[in-house]
């Protein structure tokens, strides 16, 4: 993997290919197919660390442009994350140069995530779009301030922020929603979720916030994604774990790789 003519080769598929570096990629794929079924039967990690999410299934513009653009620079480079870090330890210049760029870029990208992902949400979202689980609780994509009145007049009375702050720009963040919607006499309760995130204090917050609502919640994060797997969790043992999965089912919501997680929960 530090060797950039092994990894060219291997990619120079139409030319002289070399594919000894299948056997690594084989030697990653298969251990780590095997610990994912692991993970998925435990509540929570060995360490107590927050567990990552399950691999996602669905195949968007997203992971297809993300895929091309990574399969690019490895074929050009010959590196991809880890390696540079691993010839460091026998003075492989480029692997620092590698290494260095790589930080630079993750740095850049986080505020250039921020803007494109605001830019994203005002022009695909031209009216508040929330889906109710049930009665009593519904999700929704990320909101900003102006939909707030359109919440409360909706009949909502608390309002779960489930997006950490590093994922949005300033104006979006925890502080500032709630100074907004405590003006307007709505419930705001800060709750932030990193993807897979599920541990027991995100849990016990969002049950407190749901448990001492005086009416209708509505929760938020990046799709709502986040917001309908800690009700589910939540609810784990009071309702059917093929119910728990089928409410948020009907809006696009696949949460069948919880089910483990669900089912666990539930004894």
């Amino acid at each position: 993997m530090t060797n950039t003519l092994k990894v060219q080769g291997f990619l120079a598929v139409f030319g002289a290919w070399d594919a000894t570096l299948a056997f690594v990629l084989a030697g990653a794929i298969l251990p780590m197919a095997v610990a994912w079924r692991l993970a998925a039967r435990r509540k929570a990690a060995v360490l107590g660390f927050a567990r990552p999410a399950p691999p996602g299934r669905k195949i968007d513009m997203g992971l297809v442009a993300g895929a091309l653009r990574f399969g690019i620079g490895w074929a050009e480079a010959g590196l991809c994350p880890g390696p540079p870090v691993a010839s460091l330890g026998y003075g492989g210049g480029g692997g620092l140069v590698f290494l260095l760029a790589m930080a630079a870029g993750m740095l850049i990208a986080i505020p250039l995530r921020s803007r494109t992902q605001t830019a994203g949400t005002s022009a695909q979202r031209t009216k508040m779009n929330f889906q109710a689980l049930t009665p009593d609780y519904a999700v929704s994509p990320q909101i900003d301030q102006s939909d707030l009145a359109a919440i409360k007049a909706a009949g909502f009375t608390t309002v779960i922020d489930n997006r950490p702050d590093g994922e949005i720009p300033r104006p979006l963040h925890s502080a500032a929603m709630k100074t907004a919607a405590e003006a307007l006499g709505l419930t705001f309760v800060i709750n932030p979720v990193l993807p897979g995130d599920f541990s027991d204090h995100v849990l016990a917050t969002q049950r407190a916030a749901m448990q001492t609502a005086q009416g209708p919640v509505f929760a938020y994060c990046a799709t709502g994604n986040r917001c309908s797997c800690v009700w589910a969790l939540v609810h784990a043992g009071q309702q059917s774990t093929d119910d728990l999965i089928a409410a948020p089912a009907r809006f696009g919501f696949n949460l069948e790789p919880l089910r483990p997680r669900i089912d666990a929960a539930a004894r």
